[in-house]
């Protein structure tokens, strides 16, 4: 779990009637998180299992929400923590089978929602345990908090922010979760209204939309990367670009690495990329200068909430990395 978040305004709007919270840390943003209308996240129900996969060790388990009925995906690891339907002990998940289960990871491209066994956490499991007598599977049990209350809860993990929204319900839904959970927040929360200038411009949210929906993402020292997601994986290739530094090519090189891979980090959290992802590096042979990048780029990703792991940087210089999978790219909302 990281615990270097850095966090000090988030700003909750609009953009292409889309809902999103965007973190910023002195000023800059470094996040931006899609907040879904009714969120499937975080929602428990009692499945019917249709389909089991002993290859790949895992269930396809039915459910329903919004009136209607979808398939999530169960790792069959999870058993030591299922509750069934009927209260009565099983050794083993079979088709046909009621269970519990809380939607632990939303779609993305073309993977079905996930979902665990593990309803510790959940803020009313005996309520949640009562319900499941009276409800068929399949069939909602808990529809969870907003989802904008869970972005909220989650960065309150990690540090105290300001929030500021020019959207009155989202508003006045912030004020009434403080009241009753964190009144110290209450006099950080702010209503935005001013007639003369949207919060659109005065945060410049076309410009940084445009921005982390461009492939090409410019450094500061005139160098830039260029990123590139495909099915499988994401690659961000580094380029000196237009940097015309008056040092030797060795600093140049190794400069535009190391604002590389912190610009690499913080485009990771405003386009919420996830999966495998490949940077490829400026070429270097020089084990110091790898050594340096590699334990750089280590601290740099505690800065992030989702657990993104710097795996190793090959022969040649290509750095791997993963990251947590859990909403789906911001390239990916912006297409719906």
């Amino acid at each position: 779990m990281s615990t270097d978040v850095k966090l000090s305004k988030l700003l909750i709007t609009r953009y292409r009637n889309k809902l999103f919270a965007i973190s910023y840390n002195d000023n800059k943003p470094n996040e931006i998180e899609y907040i879904e209308d009714t969120s499937l996240l975080g929602s428990i129900h009692i499945g019917k299992v249709k389909k089991i996969a002993k290859n790949i060790n895992a269930a396809f388990v039915e459910i329903e929400f919004n009136s209607e009925r979808q398939m999530v995906y169960f790792d069959m690891a999870e058993l030591k923590h299922l509750i069934f339907a009927d209260e009565k002990e099983h050794n083993c998940l079979h088709e046909g089978d009621d269970i519990l289960i809380k939607i632990s990871k939303l779609p993305i491209k073309n993977k079905l929602p996930g979902a665990t066994a593990n309803l510790l956490g959940s803020e009313v499991p005996e309520k949640i345990l009562a319900r499941k007598n009276y409800i068929k599977a399949p069939g909602m049990l808990y529809a969870g908090s907003e989802d904008y209350i869970d972005v909220i809860k989650d960065r309150l993990k990690y540090a105290e922010f300001d929030i500021v929204t020019d959207i009155r319900e989202i508003y006045e839904g912030i004020v009434s979760f403080f009241e009753e959970n964190h009144k110290e927040m209450l006099n950080r929360v702010r209503f935005y209204e001013d007639s003369m200038i949207s919060l659109n411009k005065l945060y410049s949210i076309d410009t940084l939309f445009s921005e982390s929906l461009n492939k090409k993402a410019w450094l500061k020292d005139g160098g830039y990367l260029y990123i590139e997601s495909t099915e499988a994986l994401t690659v961000v290739d580094v380029n000196t670009g237009k940097n015309v530094q008056k040092k030797d090519a060795g600093i140049i090189k190794l400069n535009t690495n190391l604002e590389a891979i912190k610009e690499t980090a913080r485009q990771l959290r405003l386009r919420n990329i996830s999966g495998i992802i490949i940077i490829d590096l400026i070429n270097t042979t020089d084990k110091s200068e790898i050594d340096l990048i590699y334990h750089t780029m280590k601290e740099y990703l505690k800065e992030d909430r989702l657990n993104t792991v710097a795996i190793d940087i090959t022969k040649l210089c290509l750095f791997e990395i993963t990251r947590r999978k859990r909403k789906p790219s911001l390239e990916e909302i912006m297409k719906r």
